[in-house]
């Protein structure tokens, strides 16, 4: 039985958990950190960080040089009618980092900083004291005390239990399947591709750049839409299609594993779940995804971030992290995250439109996308 306390707890080690404990170890506070896996472990993801979240891990102490990633100079937009809208980043380019490997230089990160890490720990229950504060956590081999938890253990978090929250559908969910690839690449070396197809409404297909021979294939797509379109159809099979729709890219590419799927909880609540006295939620756990590309290592990087931030004040301060403080983190997040996502939820249905009726081939609307998604003004492809 693992026991203790410590300033703060932190469930989840991934991009939320290790930026957070980072910033906050930084500051003198005591810290732990409980995950479930063993690192280095992989995680279901496209892989793509952004060139903001590459602030956040170099801000961490992350050197991308030491790890194997492949540079994105550019992002593809490829329309249905074969048309390609591309977009440079200039000084700012993104990369595509296999998850096993970014997960475990940021652990390596915040362990450095002075976290306390304990793995194949497993969170149960959330701990409250007599009123509404949340005191500590649980599980089988767990209990610990803490003046502050800080949840950040992705979808079907154990806040939201806590919290009272079910589990997010429809619109409010995005769903994706993705797999490694053997001789597949983009048309342009250091270009993303996206694909927005008349079958994926709300969502769209990727090729990225490989990393060491294998590169990231897959499809997103929101829930709804999902449903409504394939109705009992796999995410596999819907992967297949994909692929077998573009034998230019895919006709030589071999499986270098199995397809994998997963959910993420999209952004898409004007106030995010934030937390409670004593608790605040980040990443994937506090559904800060974004609707429009998918991503969610930036936003979990930078809602960590925040969280360290807040928490780490009160506790500095020797205050409690109670309601106000819980306000101003909901606060923060939603002006860094929540609200730039409902524009771009806007943007997504503006496209789906614009797709479904075939409209992207006039001449006037080739015109709008490349002066909203080639000079980024749309910010269509943050994501890389």
């Amino acid at each position: 039985m693992l026991t203790g306390r410590s300033d703060v707890l932190i469930v989840g080690a991934g991009p939320a958990g290790a930026a957070a404990g980072t910033f906050l170890a930084r500051m003198g506070l005591t810290v732990a950190c409980v995950d479930r896996a063993r690192f280095p472990r992989d995680k279901t993801c496209g892989d793509a960080v952004s060139s903001a979240g590459l602030e956040i891990v170099a801000a961490m102490g992350g050197d991308l040089t030491s790890v194997p990633h492949a540079p994105v100079l550019a992002a593809a937009a490829l329309l249905p009618d074969g048309d390609r809208i591309v977009r440079h980043y200039g000084a700012q380019p993104g990369a595509i980092v296999p998850r096993r490997v970014l997960d475990d230089l940021l652990r390596q990160r915040m362990q450095a900083a002075g976290v306390t890490l304990y793995e194949d720990i497993a969170v149960r229950t959330l701990l409250r004291d007599d009123l509404t504060n949340f005191i500590g956590a649980a599980g089988p081999n767990l209990r610990w005390h803490a003046r502050v938890i800080l949840a950040a253990d992705g979808p079907g978090s154990v806040a939201w239990a806590a919290l009272g929250r079910s589990y997010p559908r429809g619109a409010q969910l995005g769903v994706a399947a993705t797999v490694y690839l053997h001789n597949a690449a983009p048309a342009t070396p250091g270009i993303s591709e996206h694909y927005f197809e008349r079958d994926l409404p709300c969502g769209y297909g990727w090729l990225f750049p490989p990393v060491d021979g294998l590169a990231n294939a897959g499809v997103y797509q929101r829930a709804d839409h999902y449903n409504a379109t394939h109705k009992s159809a796999h995410l596999r099979a819907l992967l297949a299609e994909f692929l077998a729709r573009h034998p230019e890219r895919f006709a030589g590419a071999t499986p270098a594993g199995p397809v994998r799927s997963w959910a993420l909880p999209l952004s898409l609540q004007p106030w995010p779940l934030g937390g409670a006295p004593g608790l605040l939620v980040c990443g994937d756990a506090g559904s800060f995804v974004d609707p429009l590309s998918g991503e969610g290592i930036w936003q979990a990087l930078r809602s960590g971030q925040l969280a360290a931030q807040y928490a780490g004040a009160a506790l500095l301060a020797d205050r409690p992290v109670d309601a106000g403080v819980v306000r101003r983190f909901r606060l923060a997040c939603a002006r860094a995250v929540t609200w730039p996502s409902l524009v771009r939820a806007g943007i997504q249905e503006g496209m789906r439109v614009l797709i479904d009726r075939e409209l992207e081939r006039r001449a006037p609307i080739k015109r709008l996308l490349q002066w909203g998604y080639g000079s980024g003004r749309s910010e269509l492809s943050r994501a890389v």
